[in-house]
Parts: structure tokens; sequence; C-alpha cells
């Protein structure tokens, strides 16, 4: 397989179509079986904790060693980069994309010292400064529940930090040495910016189609989690196979998270969410739940909901709405279902590797992302 990062449309057109009909996901359907209660199911808010005790119980040490160096303060000539970037660090998070690295790496065998510990520290300060950028071009009052870095020094400031973040990154992968770990992380960077600059594109834009969404998910969140299990394979020199099996592993993981991100702007509280509840919506993002109603729907309310999404500032009323249009015309529900299907396909790139405590957890990981609620 090409590496997909510079031919991201052709890719997303062709993962969009290749759900392999001689499959049986008779064992993955949902992605588990239908009725079978997670152990995550019972508490929303006891999501994290399951993540980090559960789930990635199999690299918790490194996982807790992550964590210490992201908290340790960034050292810069600029104070005020470090006391921003510190701040957006010590927001809290899933860090699932250092998990993703560590499992990936234990998966494959790696018993290399503290390279994967390193590089799971550059993937979290890459998604850190992707959250930093994001809530300067949408605006954004809070991120996980408290005010974003641009609601409290401004968007100047801001910027530059998240630049510091990425520049910091690319600094330790140097140190790193290894070009093809380098080229996965730039690569991803590379497509993130483009997904930013694709979602501008079709900012309050209602013809937004279902490709133009999936291309943008794509580079804007898959192509993260991509480089993070692409890098796990690559350090611990496993065949190519593999590494590709665990890139495509990613991506489609990535997409599947980020469909039922979208799906839970439409049906989660805010409490939950760490932000108001359609803020896509109040930020101009048309997402795939609505995107699915608009081109199922041919009543008078779709052409209001057109109207409202095309001509500026949404108002409570309005967001309010667009998220009833939405839920009863199964936009949430179809947004879940799109997501198991790339979550099938995730789990199906893990069948080449052993059957190990990192594998089951990647597994794990995998139904979680389709049940969570946050």
């Amino acid at each position: 397989m090409r590496w997909f990062f510079l031919q991201t449309s052709d890719f997303a057109l062709r993962t969009s179509l290749e759900l392999n009909p001689t499959i049986s996901y008779a064992i993955v359907d949902g992605v588990r079986p239908r009725g079978r209660k997670a152990p995550w199911a019972a508490s929303p808010s006891g999501a994290g904790p399951v993540l980090r005790e559960l789930v990635f119980a199999p690299v918790a040490e490194k996982l807790a060693e992550v964590e210490r160096r992201i908290q340790v303060k960034i050292s810069s000539r600029a104070d005020l980069i470090s006391e921003v970037t510190n701040y957006v660090l010590g927001g809290g998070g899933k860090r699932v994309r250092p998990a993703l690295l560590l499992l990936s790496a234990r998966m494959c065998g790696y018993d290399g010292g503290e390279r994967d510990v390193d590089l799971a520290v550059v993937a979290e300060f890459m998604h850190a400064a992707t959250l930093i950028h994001d809530d300067i071009i949408d605006n954004a009052q809070k991120r996980r529940g408290r005010p974003s870095a641009p609601a409290r020094w401004g968007p100047h400031v801001s910027v530059l930090a998240g630049d510091f973040l990425y520049s910091h990154s690319i600094q330790r992968l140097v140190c790193d040495g290894d070009f093809q770990v380098l080229k996965a992380f730039a690569d991803a960077t590379v497509a993130m910016t483009e997904g930013e600059i694709l979602e501008l594109r079709w900012h309050r834009n209602p013809d937004v189609l279902h490709q133009d969404y999936l291309t943008i998910i794509t580079c804007k969140t898959a192509a993260l989690f991509s480089a993070a299990c692409r890098s796990g394979a690559l350090i611990a020199g496993v065949d190519e196979p593999r590494v590709e099996a665990l890139t495509e592993f990613g991506l489609n993981l990535g997409i599947g998270f980020q469909l039922v991100d979208d799906a839970l702007d439409f049906a989660a509280s805010e409490e939950i969410l760490g932000k108001p509840v359609g803020n896509d919506l109040v930020e101009g993002k048309v997402t795939y739940p609505l995107i699915y109603v608009l081109h199922q729907d041919h009543s008078p309310e779709r052409d209001h909901i057109r109207h409202l999404l095309s001509n500026g500032q949404l108002q409570e009323a309005d967001v309010e709405r667009i998220r009833r249009y939405v839920t009863e015309g199964g936009g949430v529900l179809a947004s879940v279902e799109e997501a198991r299907t790339y979550l099938r396909k995730a789990r199906q790139q893990l069948v080449p590797f052993p059957d190990t405590v990192a594998r089951r957890s990647l597994e794990m990981l995998v139904d979680f992302i389709v049940e969570r609620k946050w």
C-alpha cells in the first residue's frame, strides 16, 4: 500500500467504498455483538479511568511516564510560551494517541528502551498543537471544561504557542534520528493542515458532500492516529506488511473516532463533552449527521435548515432546531453506523498480529470508541 498522506483524497475515496463483502463480521458487529454491555457502559463519567485502568493497562507504566514528561514545564526563552503550552497540556485528555503508539510498539514486540515513550510524548504534543490552532480558527471559548488558550491569552500568543509545540515535536523527532518515523509525523502534520483548510472551504456550506467530509476527517483526525500506530510498528522493526496493517488500523480507527465525536456533538451533554453541545454547528462545521439528513430529507424543513446554515451566526434556538432535525432524521444513528464500518475495518487490520494483551487492548479500544459517551 502507498503511504497515504500525499494521496489523501484518493485514499479516502477508496476507503469509503472498500468494505469487503466476503468478510464475516458476526463476531464484531456493532463492533461488539449488540446487547453485550461494555465494561464502561454503566458510567459515562467513568470512561476516562476505564481507558487508563483497563484498555491501556498493558502500557500503564509507560503511559504514566508519558504523562510525567508531558507535565514537565517545556523550556523556552519566552516564558509566555511555556505558560500557554503547560496550561494546554495540563488540561487532561484521554491520551489516546500516545497509547496507540505504545500499544502498537508492544504488540509488535518492541523492547528497545524508551524510544516508544519519547515518541508517544511527540504524538501528544502534536495533538495539543492542533487543539490550540482549532480553537483559534473556531473562536472556541472552552476546551475540556475550562477556558481555551485563545480565550485566556488571545489568538496571537496562542497561535505561536501551537507553532512552538509543532516545532518542538519536530526537534524531538530529529533527535530520535529515524527518518521513517520523522516522515510519518511530518506527513501527518501536512495532512492536518490540509484538513483545516478544506474544512474552512466548506464553512457553513450545506452542500458539502460525504466525500468532502471524509477527506477532512481523514486529514484532521485520522492522520495522527495513523502516524502514531505506524511509528510504533517502525520502531519495533516489523516487516512492511505489518507496518502497513497498523498504518491502516490507525487510519480507520481515527475515522471511526471522529464520526462518533460528530454524533456526540448532537446527542451528548455539555457536562460530559466539556464544551457546549452543538458546538460544531455554532462554529459553522457541517458534519456527517447533518450531511446525512440533508441528503435524505426533501421536506420544507430541509430548506429552512439550509437557510439557517448559510446565513450567519446561529442563535441558541437555531442550534436546538437543527439538533432536533438531525436526531429525528436519524443522523446520529447513521453517523454511528458509519463509524462501525470503519471500526470493523480497523479490527480486521489486527488479524496478522499474535493474540497478546496489547492486541486485545487495541481491540477493546475499537469497542470503546463506538460506545463512548464523551
